[in-house]
């Protein structure tokens, strides 16, 4: 396969994962039944998915110095991903993400922290004047660490190198960026202005900016839109064992399809295949590495 390089962009945590029978009831103490401690994150995770490919992986992100950062770059250089990080607001800490998964269903309950600087100041200007986009191609953003990705997806539009858009959620600064975005894949959880049901989402993205849209819906089809059509994707079927992550790993394989083949409304369809072959590739083990070592 063709050489292929991505550049992402966003939020990176410490995930402490436990498997489980059962969630715990209060004031219980429960045995788990396995563990891991990786990096995790939406823009960090499809990062970790696109390396898979052979691919060359840039993750632009924030996270303070100390024992967690050693562990999260660590866990990144096994990955293959190399971490540019921007710099930080005094007093930040590194976002902890605590994770329980049940072992009969693969459902997680997730317990996240932000930033908890509390600085009202913004942080020192970024230089990322060593980065050139036209060295990519494909960008991700994630929606956080917002003044970083405005940058990198307004030097993306410039060069002409597509931007995807990860959105699990509505952030503040969706707005800003939607123009500069080239195909926005969100979640049936991301509900701009009280915007919820997918077609309305569609409509909504493709009028904000983008040239393609589409909604994951967990192991339910992806619906997508264009301006000449739309359409859905099925996942295959598979065991789940943990669903934790799947949808970051969707975007990296999404992200990489685009890298090596291109945007355009014959690829879309591809691309969101690959994304969800990927994503099934993921959730057939426990946590968010074991399944790596598969063919992709």
């Amino acid at each position: 396969m063709p050489s292929i390089s991505g550049l992402f962009v966003g939020l990176t945590t410490l995930d402490v994962v436990q498997l489980v029978d059962r969630m715990p009831a209060p004031d219980e103490k429960i045995r788990g039944l396995d563990d891991m401690l990786a990096a995790g994150g939406p823009a960090t995770n499809a990062a970790v998915a696109f390396a898979r490919e052979a691919a060359t992986t840039t993750l632009v992100t924030r996270v303070p110095d100390g024992p967690a950062w050693d562990l999260i770059r660590g866990d990144l250089a096994t990955c293959g991903v190399s971490v540019r990080r921007a710099a930080t607001q005094p007093g930040r800490r590194v976002t902890v993400a605590s994770i329980m998964v049940t072992r009969a269903t693969g459902d997680r309950a997730v317990i996240s922290t932000g930033d908890r600087s509390h600085v009202d100041t913004p942080p020192p200007d970024d230089d990322l004047g060593e980065i050139d986009v036209r060295d990519y191609d494909v960008v991700l953003i994630d929606g956080h660490e917002a003044d970083l990705a405005r940058t990198v997806v307004e030097r993306a539009r410039e060069a002409g190198v597509p931007v995807v858009l990860d959105g699990g959620s509505w952030k503040p600064a969706t707005p800003d960026l939607l123009p500069h975005v080239d195909a926005a894949v969100v979640s049936s959880a991301f509900a701009p202005d009280g915007v919820a049901a997918p077609a309305a989402v569609l409509d909504f993205l493709l009028e904000a900016g983008p040239r393609f849209a589409a909604v994951t819906r967990g192991g339910s089809s992806v619906l997508y839109k264009t301006r000449q059509g739309a359409g859905e994707v099925r996942p295959p079927s598979v065991d789940v064992v943990d669903t934790l992550g799947a949808g970051d790993f969707f975007h990296g394989g999404f992200a990489a399809h685009v890298a090596r083949h291109g945007l355009t409304e014959v690829t879309l369809v591809d691309a969101l295949a690959h994304g969800a072959r990927v994503a099934a590739s993921s959730i057939g083990s426990f946590g968010t590495r074991a399944w790596l070592g598969q063919r992709p």
